[in-house]
């Protein structure tokens, strides 16, 4: 369709835009279901269809998932969610506890060839990292693991293993709508930082008995520095970072169990002589 305009004084024909419009016959009603409220799991998945998927808990939902649902059954039995994360914390821990035979094991078998290790690593500490003699020390070093039997990453492997299920317990913890709120003793809310900063102390003061009571590996100062150093750098991060307190709770609960665990294991595996260094020949 065209139109007549004044362009110019003159008359002149322009195209008059067309607009699509729909007419009685063709207008179908659609409907729309909106829900509002808030990210109650159970109440998600009473709906038709189920929208329990919202509860999304990031990265980490591969273990914050089982975590909240392991939480939520505990729940029925206990009323307090602190208590509750008491008790899981409790189930953790025993059921890893193996791993932390195993690991102090491995512990005492790096303990005893420390003494040799150090030898080892004296007699190559002139050489620079990019000198090629430095291979020759780790040749040497992974020589006496494989005679022990030593995996050099086993006694740190407990540990590691810990640190998904923290992360994971954070991500439940602060995405769950039931744990929002949640009183523990002085705790207002679970999901938020303690606002006394108690828990953050308490789990530098644990986790510091853990690592004196643990034997240390390393033979280098500057790495048992930082492995002293490490229960206050966490308890710094709990006060700085927006972790949970019920995370700090899980983690103290973890440490204490980590303090009676350790003192049964110095008891029942006492620590052995340490090996006598093996003079090698001068590189």
């Amino acid at each position: 369709m065209f139109r007549t305009i004044q362009a110019e004084g003159k008359e002149t024909q322009e195209p008059v835009p067309e607009t699509a419009t729909a007419t009685a016959s063709t207008t179908q009603p659609e409907a729309l279901r909106v829900y509002v409220g808030p990210k109650d799991y159970d109440e998600l998945k009473k709906m038709n269809p189920p929208l329990h998927a919202l509860v999304n808990f990031g990265w980490f939902e591969f273990i914050a998932d089982p975590l909240f649902h392991a939480l939520k059954w505990l729940h029925k039995y206990i009323p307090n969610w602190g208590w509750t994360i008491i008790v899981l914390t409790l189930v953790v821990n025993t059921l890893l506890f193996p791993l932390r035979i195993s690991s102090y094991k491995t512990t005492l078998k790096m303990q005893r060839v420390g003494p040799e290790i150090k030898a080892i690593q004296e007699k190559y500490k002139k050489y620079s990292m990019r000198d090629p003699r430095k291979a020759e020390m780790n040749k040497e070093v992974m020589a006496i693991y494989q005679r022990e039997g030593i995996n050099p990453v086993g006694g740190c492997f407990q540990m590691f293993l810990q640190m998904p299920i923290w992360f994971g317990l954070n991500s439940a913890l602060r995405g769950a709508i039931e744990l929002r709120h949640a009183p523990w003793l002085w705790v207002t809310d679970l999901a938020s930082k303690d606002p006394y900063y108690i828990l953050p102390v308490v789990v530098g003061v644990s986790m510091y008995l853990v690592s004196k009571m643990t034997p240390m590996t390393a033979t280098d100062p500057q790495q048992q520095t930082m492995m002293k150093m490490m229960p206050i750098s966490m308890a710094v991060m709990f006060v700085i970072f927006p972790f949970s307190s019920g995370l700090a709770l899980y983690i103290l609960t973890s440490s204490i169990v980590g303090i009676a665990q350790q003192w049964y294991l110095n008891r029942t595996h006492p620590l052995p002589a340490p090996a006598k260094p093996v003079r090698g020949k001068k590189p």
